[in-house]
């Protein structure tokens, strides 16, 4: 096998390593290993080449980039933010068709994103990191990646490591009883099969979130029935969805100024709705109130003519408990009269449909499964795929047995050399592109401090973690989520320690700065171990860098 192009160089072979190597010290593969080549791995590539810092290996576990946005190919699939908040504020794309932008073009702009930034020759598909393990003699991260049909894990050696793996890690284990004896088609929104034909089918969709919100009318549209199975409803609001007119896409093109104001505008409104009524819930609580009376009163009314259905569909949370969506078709479907909402508690799927709980079974050709994903912080990720620090520090253990906690949603105590993008109190702002913006400037401020002071391992102190998280947690105890209005929200910002840790509750601004000010010395710096007291790192075997057309 070939080796990927020699880590630490860019396309013409002169680029720098990122730290000259100490005498007898043994080389790592690759200095920084990003895990992920999504939105948050492509845009710590771009932070790391724009710093240059170019000695770097994105290890993707599926056959190309894109994250979310390569898995997600479900009909009406598309982002539920204006598109012009959602992109990168260095890389504005003028020609979004439309203010909320479909999946295909998100992907397309990553695709960009890659190609603009000469990202491809440092990815490495068909990679799952399957463990992380520090080796302290050596400084640096041994980790094991497996490839498709490959019985061996092969062993890639860091010294740095960035969790680039997204919120939603995984979809749900499918949690109802007799899903395996389903005769019939079996999907999931996240592994959707273009090849199945829904027209005249009947079909069950199990789940009411985000993803059931956008493929729901679609699939209504041509299924000859359709069956939604509601455990917990979902605010939807007014969708203010129009086509851009090509005209205002040549003015973006010719006055990128223009469009950074205007996208700097949009990210300050989703941000006020999405974070500022949570997080500033006490000082105007009438906010969330009016907003759920006008929806509950004038959009559900005006949507949905069946009372008894339009009941059902009305969440009895607050709104903010969870994350709303944004449609102007979900709550429509219900009118037509090809389209059931159960909200019957599901018994189990049988070999022709799903039965509920009184007993009744309603056949169906198609199921599909619209139920949520694994988080980044459910301890289940990390004792699929081991995280393992210093002293015996286990993530999954830590995240089981301990509230969860960080230093700036980005590093925990007890893992040198390992930051996070998304860690716990980590979402940042309005979008994922703020977050990925201000975690890539903290980590890479604090690789060029290593590079600076000559030091071979990092690791942010206990003191200003303890600090940094009780301010965070102080702040959220006075939010929207604090009171007894999301007792039966079932939503996945609550985690099982009953702390909601998704949202950093400071204002995207404030990360900004922070990431560009927090105190160096809240990191500790250790030089490279004697040569002597240190074993042969060792370099893996790999293959040559590709992308599967």
């Amino acid at each position: 096998m070939t080796r990927p192009r020699q880590a630490g160089t860019d396309e013409t072979g002169t680029g720098a390593r990122a730290r000259p190597p100490s005498p007898g010290d043994p080389p790592p593969d690759t200095h920084i290993a990003i895990i992920g080549a999504g939105l948050s791995g492509l845009g710590m590539g771009i932070a790391l080449r724009r710093a240059g810092l170019e000695d770097f290996l994105i290890l993707e576990r599926a056959g190309d980039i894109g994250g979310t946005w390569r898995d997600n190919t479900y009909p009406g699939v598309g982002v539920d933010v204006p598109a012009q908040a959602y992109q990168f504020s260095f890389e504005l794309n003028p020609r979004w068709s439309r203010v909320f932008a479909p999946g295909s073009e998100v992907m397309a702009y990553l695709d960009r994103l890659a190609d603009r930034y000469r990202l491809r020759p440092h990815v490495r598909l068909h990679s799952e990191v399957v463990e992380r393990v520090w080796d302290q003699q050596a400084q640096v991260w041994r980790l094991k990646v497996r490839r498709p049909g490959s019985p061996d894990a092969q062993e890639v050696v860091a010294r740095f490591v960035v969790s680039a793996i997204g919120p939603f890690v995984d979809p749900k284990p499918v949690n109802v009883a007799g899903a395996a004896r389903f005769a019939g088609t079996l999907l999931h929104s996240s592994r959707w099969d273009d090849s199945c034909d829904l027209a005249g089918k009947r079909v069950a969709v199990i789940g009411t979130g985000a993803s059931a919100v956008q493929l729901v009318p679609e699939i209504a549209a041509e299924a000859a029935r359709l069956d939604v199975y509601q455990r917990t409803p979902i605010w939807v609001a007014p969708k203010p969805d129009v086509a851009i007119p090509e005209a205002l896409m040549r003015v973006f093109q010719r006055v990128p100024r223009l469009q950074g104001a205007v996208r700097r505008a949009a990210a300050r409104g989703v941000e006020l709705l999405l974070i500022d009524v949570v997080v500033h819930h006490q000082r105007a609580p009438y906010l969330a109130r009016a907003g759920a009376w006008l929806l509950r009163s004038l959009w559900y009314r005006s949507q949905v003519r069946d009372p008894r259905t339009r009941r059902a569909l009305v969440p009895r949370y607050g709104l903010g408990c969870k994350r709303p969506s944004v449609s102007n078709t979900y709550l429509r479907s219900f009118n037509r009269p090809n389209v059931s909402l159960i909200t019957d508690p599901i018994a189990r799927v049988t070999e022709a449909g799903v039965e509920t709980v009184q007993g009744r079974e309603r056949r169906v050709d198609v199921i599909v499964l619209a139920t949520g994903f694994r988080l980044a912080s459910d301890p289940e990720n990390f004792r699929r795929t081991p995280v393992r620090g210093r002293d015996g520090f286990d993530l999954a253990t830590a995240y089981t047995e301990h509230r969860l906690a960080s230093y700036e949603g980005i590093s925990i105590p007890g893992l040198p050399n390992h930051f996070m993008m998304f860690g716990p109190y980590g979402w940042v702002g309005g979008t994922w592109h703020e977050l990925v913006e201000t975690s890539a400037a903290h980590i890479v401020r604090v690789i060029t401090e290593a590079r600076r002071r000559g030091a071979a391992e990092v690791e942010v102190r206990a003191e200003p973690t303890a600090r940094w998280t009780e301010r965070m947690r102080s702040r959220l105890a006075r939010s929207l989520w604090a009171t007894n209005g999301c007792a039966t929200a079932n939503s996945y910002y609550f985690d099982h320690h009953g702390d909601t840790p998704y949202l950093r509750p400071t204002s995207s601004a404030q990360a900004r700065k922070a990431s560009r000010s927090f105190p160096l010395d809240h990191y500790r710096y250790l030089p490279p171990a004697p040569p002597a007291a240190r074993p042969a790192a060792g370099r893996a075997a790999s293959e040559t860098a590709e992308r599967t057309p």
